[in-house]
């Protein structure tokens, strides 16, 4: 029997072969089995393999200029038993493990009043002795990596039974690479999914409601990319001029609303209130590689927040001295919008503590997540995560930023994971 995928067009980007799998379920696969490329009714590539014995097959064979791809079976594994595909891939589904990888970074970094856009990236290097990515090499795979393609990244560990236990680290695409003919390792970054907008401007003038400002700012990510926009964005109107990045109009949204803009493990750009929820996770001292630094800011004395065409302006006032934080959007239209804004800032700044450490890394803790951190006292800060790094060389390592919110106390059900059998 056979199965042919027909596309919409005519691929001309190369890709190094195609994966298929046939029964993951019931682990049964064929012996002798072709994959064939067509452009039209042109064979442009044609593989036969025989003896295999892999429920997924990954074919080594270089399809360009094609418009279908034809999967004939032969004949199966077992006897009277109907031929299965589970799942086909147009390329390799390349699994890096911790064995390929020389050093990696996972780095979260965002504002909880979106005075700047937010940044989720991740580093890596790979073993290249090799060559299997140097671009001279007319055979090896750095002829098949392309700006923003897709990576998905997990966390591993290793349970008391010894399996592997998995937690999303997130999706991302690729960004940038370089692999010099004469060193041993190839290096690469990518960003989420904020990189499709984040310089793309657009010079459309608009007077809409930020939720619809928002959603055109994203309208560039492409399809199949979830975006969830808060309905309380719909609230507020503002006047678009035209003279801004689409990711500055995301922000610049997410800021007049009182809004955060984070990325999910599952890939999913949200524009949201900061969740105040307590999780009830601790990072104790017998997981810290130091004690917390805590930093205190100056005391803040007014939140001015600028609003309206004619520069109208609605201070709030915090204290009898200390500094003033301003706040200058275009997108604040109303003196009560104005308001809602002082007081975020307000909430946000006034307990002037910051606090940063290093601790054995745990992915499950994600940007603006509230957790509690145990001083060199004994006591307990509640705080909002406002940058959360991971970092791999051999062992695995966190740090952590953040900004003390007040009236956050501990709750009952406080709990940490030994991160000791990490892969």
């Amino acid at each position: 029997g056979s199965v042919t995928l027909k596309l919409p067009s005519v691929r001309t980007v190369a890709i190094p072969g195609i994966t298929i799998t046939w029964s993951d379920l019931y682990g049964e696969y064929p012996p002798v089995f072709t994959v064939t490329a067509k452009n039209g009714e042109n064979v442009v590539a044609e593989l036969t393999v025989t003896e295999n014995t892999e429920k997924t097959s990954v074919v080594d064979l270089e399809l360009v200029n094609y418009d279908s791809v034809t999967i004939t079976v032969h004949n199966w594994c077992l006897p009277y038993r109907r031929a299965r595909i589970e799942n086909i891939v147009l390329g390799h589904t390349m699994v890096i493990s911790k064995n390929d990888i020389l050093s990696f970074t996972h780095e979260q970094h965002g504002d909880i009043l979106s005075a700047e856009i937010p940044k989720n990236s991740i580093e890596f290097s790979l073993n290249n002795l090799d060559g299997r990515w140097n671009p001279s090499n007319p055979t090896g795979m750095e002829r098949y990596l392309s700006e923003r393609q897709r990576l998905t990244v997990k966390y591993g560990f290793t349970m008391d039974d010894k399996s592997i236990e998995w937690i999303k680290a997130g999706t991302f695409y690729l960004s940038e690479w370089y692999a010099p003919s004469n060193g041993i390792e190839a290096r690469f970054t990518a960003r989420d999914a904020l990189e499709f907008i984040i310089s793309e401007e657009n010079k459309t003038l608009k007077t809409d409601t930020l939720k619809n400002l928002a959603e055109m700012a994203v309208g560039s990510i492409p399809a199949g990319m979830a975006v969830e926009i808060d309905d309380s964005l719909a609230n507020y109107r503002a006047n678009y001029k035209g003279d801004s990045t689409l990711g500055v109009v995301l922000q610049k949204c997410a800021n007049a609303s009182g809004c955060v803009i984070r990325y999910d493990r599952d890939g999913v750009l949200h524009v949201e209130p900061l969740n105040k929820d307590v999780s009830g996770y601790m990072i104790p001292l017998s997981l810290s590689y130091s004690y917390p630094e805590i930093e205190l800011s100056k005391p803040l004395k007014t939140v001015s927040v600028a609003y309206g065409e004619n520069g109208y302006k609605y201070d709030l006032s915090v204290a009898s001295s200390g500094e003033i934080q301003t706040v200058n959007n275009s997108f604040i239209s109303t003196e009560s919008q104005a308001a809602k804004i002082a007081e975020i800032v307000k909430d946000a700044l006034e307990s002037r503590k910051r606090v940063k450490g290093e601790f054995r890394g745990d992915p499950r803790l994600d940007l603006f997540d509230i957790v509690f951190v145990e001083t060199k006292y004994g006591g307990m800060m509640g705080i909002v995560i406002t940058n959360i790094k991971y970092t791999f060389n051999g062992t695995f390592r966190g740090s952590y930023e953040g900004r003390v919110l007040d009236g956050i106390v501990p709750v009952l059900g406080t709990f940490v994971l030994d991160v000791s059998r990490l892969m």
